[in-house]
């Protein structure tokens, strides 16, 4: 089979994220990590009105997206997960959506625009994802919404089915 190019977006640096990008390397994909690409002067306005980390983020992500040629973009957190849309609706691939952290009353409300955010990382991506039974458990209960998979990092052969799925 051909290797894929995929986007891994991850502000955070995450360890998911991290072990992912090593798997699906192993089995010769062609992983790309889109970093933080925050502008540090607006993050600090919009941080100091509430507002949830990583806005200033989405448009050079979607932008970085827009000029990487990759087949499917995955993301790892809400902000992620907006650029990625943005991206497939500009005319990228499938835009898929890992929740790595169970989700409860205070990760939801803990800044402006988070719950929605979630919300359409959560209802409008092609395929979500939760790390383990507990964010599985977590996304049925904030969103009643039971996620497409649980899928451990390390298991590039599940991923790459996934993918594969989405594209065709």
């Amino acid at each position: 089979m051909s290797a894929l190019r995929i986007a891994l977006l991850d502000h955070t640096g995450g360890a998911y994220s991290r072990e992912l990008d090593a798997a699906l390397r192993t089995a010769g994909h062609e992983p790309s990590p889109v970093g933080d690409l925050a502008v540090a002067a607006a993050e600090a306005v919009l941080g100091r009105r509430g507002f949830t980390p990583a806005l200033s983020h989405v448009p050079r992500a979607a932008a970085e997206l827009l000029r990487g040629g990759f087949d499917v973009a995955h993301a790892f957190t809400a902000p992620d997960a907006a650029a990625a849309l943005a991206w497939r609706r500009l005319g990228g691939g499938p835009a898929v959506f890992t929740c790595t952290e169970a989700l409860g009353r205070g990760a939801l409300a803990n800044g402006r625009l988070r719950l929605p955010l979630l919300e359409r990382a959560i209802e409008d991506t092609d395929a979500l994802v939760a790390s383990g039974e507990d964010v599985r458990a977590a996304i049925e209960r904030w969103f009643a919404r039971s996620p497409d998979e649980v899928l451990a990092a390390g298991d590039a052969a599940a991923h790459d089915r996934l993918y594969r799925e989405l594209l065709a």
